[in-house]
């Protein structure tokens, strides 16, 4: 079963064994284990129809197994419903409802990106490229390169996440230790000592959840504008601002040109399914240069979507008939410039974190 599920280009064996299951007996209902919660990061209602469906929220590397298991069940072969029930059991069960009602939906002659839509499981920017990719019947592509995407965003996300649990280690172990000398002196109650380590222990962990939140937002262009304005002002961030926009918006005009969009049409698509209005504004003025008669690489380089270099290599590609591979270039440079970014800032908050316990030590010491 593990050779023919490969063949089919299935990962799991087990969601092979399902899918045929459902091809030779359409009538029966294939088990589902209990949902999870796990892999989302939370849901909110949304009213369609006068139904109330959850909306999940999900993490990149669930997003990246959605779309790849999609993708590799589209090139095998199997139609859409089957497809989807190919991809019952991922996330160990979480998504399988929404998964179902898809199917099922599917079954019935709704069209597959308006029915993750509806269930929940697409949003934004990859429901324009889902819904042009399956009219020019290029879905099992654009699948397959936005589970690539999530894929590396989850990646970069996790190492950066890695690299802080030591600092953070040494950060709670210095509030702990920090006042027992004071402690010990008498300076220092019990009372006091719990209330002042409950109280800085506190602080570091809704700090740590913060900056976790609103990075986590921030890769997904969810930021509000005054928090993207607050971004650009700092010279730490500034950079990576700009190179997260420019790679997510060069990289999806590449997926929307390569599903057959005029670039115009891309860009409108792009510019009403963006929640970020910083980036909105950037794609509107785009799409109004490009409307004014302005190449695209022009237009991209107005809006500041292209640096000098990035304008050479879209222009040449444009006037080589290359588009597509010119921006994913760019963007695959973009994507370079934010890893190093990412490792930079992982290597210099450790030294702050520990210069800041050194200070406190010598601070106690000398006091």
């Amino acid at each position: 079963m593990r050779v023919e599920a490969e063949r089919a280009g299935i990962a799991d064996p087990r969601a092979l064994a399902r899918t045929c299951d459902t091809v030779v007996h359409d009538s029966r209902r294939t088990p589902r284990r209990a949902p999870s919660r796990a892999p989302l990061q939370g849901t909110v209602d949304c009213r369609r129809a006068g139904a109330v469906t959850r909306r999940a929220i999900l993490t990149d590397d669930a997003r990246a197994e959605l779309f790849q298991g999609m993708g590799r069940a589209l090139s095998a072969g199997l139609d859409a419903a089957r497809a989807l029930d190919a991809l019952a059991g991922i996330r160990d069960g979480a998504l399988d409802p929404m998964l179902a009602r898809a199917a099922n939906a599917v079954r019935k002659g709704g069209a597959l990106t308006a029915t993750l839509d509806r269930n929940g499981l697409i949003a934004g920017a990859d429901r324009v490229l889902l819904a042009a990719a399956e009219d020019t019947g290029n879905l099992d592509r654009v699948c397959l390169r936005l589970a690539d995407r999530y894929a590396r965003a989850w990646v970069r996300w996790r190492q950066m996440r890695g690299r802080m649990l030591l600092p953070g280690a040494v950060l709670v172990i210095a509030v702990l230790v920090l006042p027992l000398p004071a402690l010990a002196s008498g300076a220092l109650s019990a009372a006091g000592y719990v209330a002042r380590t409950a109280a800085l222990l506190a602080l570091v962990a809704a700090s740590a959840m913060l900056a976790s939140g609103m990075l986590r937002r921030w890769r997904a262009g969810g930021t509000p504008g005054w928090l993207t304005h607050l971004a650009r002002a700092l010279p730490v961030t500034a950079t990576m601002s700009r190179l997260h926009q420019r790679a997510d918006a060069c990289e999806r005009l590449a997926l929307a040109l390569a599903c057959g969009l005029p670039a115009r049409e891309a860009l409108d698509g792009l510019r009403r399914a963006e929640r970020n209005p910083v980036r909105r504004r950037a794609l509107v003025r785009a799409a109004g240069e490009l409307g004014g008669g302005a190449g695209v690489a022009g237009a991209l380089q107005a809006a500041g979507l292209l640096d000098a270099p990035g304008y050479a290599i879209v222009s040449a590609g444009e006037g080589a008939g290359r588009l597509e591979d010119c921006l994913q270039r760019v963007a695959e440079s973009a994507h370079d410039a934010l890893d190093d970014r990412y490792d930079l800032l992982a290597r210099w908050i450790p030294v702050l974190v520990y210069a800041l316990v050194a200070a406190g030590v010598t601070v106690g010491i000398l006091g």
